[in-house]
């Protein structure tokens, strides 16, 4: 009964996540003002806050990556934990006119970015075997924003990690598909792991891939030989 209503309530988030998704693709396809380029720009940001209202309204958000997104995260969810390689980068977050201000329920963490081999390549990321409390925090989000490192091409791994740890139900934003080395990952990603997960492509701002997870089950990753040789040139 309880595997019933679970794969139930998954299925109708997958139906209202679609139907999202392809409002906002309509939007992108009309959209005519300028894109910012280091910043998530406000449709993204809007589109976050509207993927939350599908979500339990008890439900926890995680975020790579400290900016706009932050404020967007804090006025959809009851508790937001960050994750930023920067101490700088936070301060400059937290100080902003337009942030929203943390809250006792909201967290954040600085883990600088370290180089570590995976699967025969030198990357940089984000080393969370070294802090079970924040893989903690990452298991319990049910909705997780990719969007560092500040390298798009680099985020492989954040978004590896995001797959594996997130709880069935979590819907997973990756930003900046736009840059093709973070395009052919997330779309290799989706493909190698088409029965656990849904995935979208999103045609607005920096275009947005968007993971929703359907089952638990090991995490498939086998680069293609351009992806290994490009993870060398980028180490």
């Amino acid at each position: 009964m309880r595997a019933k209503f679970v794969a139930n309530t998954i299925a109708a988030l997958e139906t209202a996540l679609d139907a999202l998704i392809s409002k906002y693709n309509e939007q992108g396809r009309n959209a005519s003002e300028p894109v910012p380029q280091w910043i998530l720009p406000p449709l993204s940001c809007q589109f976050l806050e509207e993927a939350a209202t599908l979500l339990p309204p008890d439900n926890y958000a995680f975020e790579f990556g400290s900016g706009r997104s932050t404020s967007a995260l804090r006025r959809a969810f009851p508790a937001v934990f960050t994750l930023e390689h920067s101490n700088e980068w936070l301060r400059q977050t937290e100080s902003s006119e337009d942030a929203i201000v943390r809250r006792p329920t909201d967290e954040s963490a600085v883990v600088p970015l370290e180089r570590c081999w995976n699967r025969l390549r030198l990357i940089e990321s984000f080393n969370l075997a070294r802090s079970p409390d924040i893989l903690a925090r990452l298991r319990q989000a049910r909705l997780i924003l990719v969007d560092s490192p500040p390298n798009p091409a680099k985020r492989e791994h954040a978004l590896f990690l995001a797959l594996r740890h997130g709880p069935v139900g979590a819907v997973i934003v990756l930003d900046d598909l736009e840059i093709r080395a973070t395009s052919r990952f997330a779309h290799r990603l989706a493909r190698q792991n088409a029965k656990r997960f849904r995935f979208w492509r999103m045609n607005i701002d920096h275009q947005l891939g968007v993971f929703l997870k359907l089952r638990v089950g090991r995490i498939r990753s086998r680069p293609s030989l351009i992806e290994f040789v490009g993870t060398w040139l980028r180490a």
